[in-house]
């Protein structure tokens, strides 16, 4: 089965000498979550990365240095143009007005300013919606913190960028080392794309689609011999591969109508944020004294953490519904998401984390192994002719996302600054809570979106999630600000 193929790569790249770029087709899957954030507040889907910083960086490297990015990676360039029709895949074209200005911003923080008052503005601008006429991205920096340290904000779109394409995004950013990198002339700025008017779109949709039938029909003629051969030859086996994919994907669209969590029912346009960090060796220990994975270990301290806040309710549950991303790309897979995604549901009542590591251990596997995680671009193009309705309410259904990226191992620079910390802050995307753990330098950040209904004490989750963590790697975990003179 095929992977994930990203909104940058979509369609033909050739280009007669003197035309306009040609525009992009945005997958299957970028263009469900381009609509679905369209259609429903609740469904919007930024991811928001937080960097702490041990001094503000010098901004005209900073700006220099993005300049350079949006140069490597033309998505940070792109605009995305709607289709005459609203079904139609909408594309993503090289914005010709493209002000980089717009994108970058600073000021400096109230004296006395905290880590709460971090996250509070972090969750405003996350919550804020993307101007759609222009590229999908924003970066703030936050001066005049305690210490005189700096933040910077990065908040992108997730129909251009999964996490792991972000962190890519972000290597582009960074130096090894406190002085300047010297990278060279400064590469050409992509050309500006056109697609000015419903004609010049609606000829575009049809050059695609025709490439796209050309090039399928060429890869089903050149595999449609030896596939004809496999069968008569193993005609049990090729009809246990088509009904074993057809298995998958029915086991994908069989969504539970509502939340199992008896208290998390709630839900609403407005989240805010939680963190804590702590020596990624401790989890990474944990796992491997058992043969398991990170994931595992990650996976069995968000179910004991989600165990006791449920108990602190007095509100048991014996399992909670869970989405999981189960990445699908491959090396030079370009920009937008590659991922598939995975749900089950996540114990609570295991006896410990061990138990727990063994059978999170068997239910993932088993999903990496399903046909349907690289169906994902086609069940992104099924998904236009679903109304908003029904997406939300399986969106909704979800009670918590799990997810986790590795990231830099070694310490990290920007513009002269140095990288003291890495925070990934997920879109919740309907569930009622999303937990992302991000690596970097020897340390594992878990940074939770919580919906403001569905959990208004998120002091006491972000409490009892450190706990889950705490009992898997047997090590105590302290919930506080990331800025150390608070």
């Amino acid at each position: 089965m095929s992977t994930t193929s990203s909104s940058a790569d979509n369609g033909s790249s050739s280009q007669e000498k003197g035309d306009k770029p040609k525009a992009h087709r945005v997958s299957g899957w970028d263009f469900a979550t381009w609509r679905s954030a369209s259609d429903a507040q609740m469904l919007r889907s930024t991811m928001m990365a937080v960097y702490v910083l041990d001094r503000a960086p010098d901004w005209d490297r900073l700006v220099s240095r993005y300049d350079r990015a949006t140069r490597l990676s033309p998505v940070l360039r792109m605009k995305m143009v709607e289709g005459p029709v609203a079904i139609a895949n909408p594309r993503l074209v090289v914005d010709e007005h493209f002000d980089l200005s717009f994108h970058m911003s600073r000021f400096s923080m109230p004296e006395g300013s905290t880590w709460k008052d971090v996250l509070d503005e972090a969750r405003r601008e996350a919550m804020m919606d993307f101007d759609r006429n222009r590229s999908l991205w924003h970066v703030t920096v936050l001066e005049g913190l305690p210490g005189g340290k700096a933040v910077l904000l990065f908040k992108l779109h997730h129909a251009i960028a999964d996490g792991q394409k972000g962190m890519e995004i972000g290597a582009a950013l960074i130096d090894l080392t406190e002085e300047e990198t010297d990278l060279g002339p400064m590469p050409d700025a992509p050309e500006a794309g056109d697609l000015s008017s419903k004609r010049d779109f609606g000829r575009t949709m049809i050059q695609d689609n025709a490439e796209w039938v050309a090039k399928t029909a060429t890869r089903v003629a050149k595999g449609a011999v030896p596939a004809t051969v496999q069968a008569i030859k193993s005609p049990v086996e090729t009809a246990g591969k088509v009904g074993g994919a057809a298995k998958s994907l029915a086991k994908f669209t069989q969504q539970p109508s509502a939340p199992a969590s008896p208290i998390m029912t709630k839900r609403s346009v407005n989240y805010h944020f939680g963190a804590f960090e702590f020596p990624f060796q401790d989890l990474r220990g944990a796992a491997k004294a058992g043969g398991h994975t990170v994931n595992d270990a990650f996976l069995a301290a968000v179910a004991e953490g989600m165990r006791r806040y449920h108990d602190a309710h007095n509100a048991p549950v014996e399992a909670l519904h869970i989405s999981m991303p189960i990445s699908t790309r491959k090396p030079g897979g370009g920009g937008g998401n590659a991922v598939g995604i995975a749900h089950f549901d996540l114990k609570l009542s295991t006896p410990n984390a061990e138990t727990a590591m063994d059978e999170i251990h068997e239910i993932v596997q088993k999903w990496r192994q399903e046909p349907v995680i690289g169906m994902s671009n086609q069940l992104g193009e099924v998904s236009r002719f679903l109304p908003t309705d029904m997406v939300l309410s399986a969106a909704t259904s979800s009670d918590v996302t799990a997810s986790n990226v590795p990231g830099p191992p070694l310490e990290l620079w920007i513009a002269g600054a140095k990288i003291e910390h890495m925070v990934p802050f997920p879109p919740l995307i309907g569930a009622a809570v999303f937990v992302a753990m991000l690596t970097y330098d020897k340390q594992a950040a878990i940074g939770l979106s919580m919906d403001d209904a569905a959990v208004p004490d998120r002091d006491e989750l972000l409490r009892c999630m450190a706990e889950g963590f705490s009992s898997v790697t047997g090590k105590p975990i302290e919930v506080g600000g990331f800025l150390s003179e608070e």
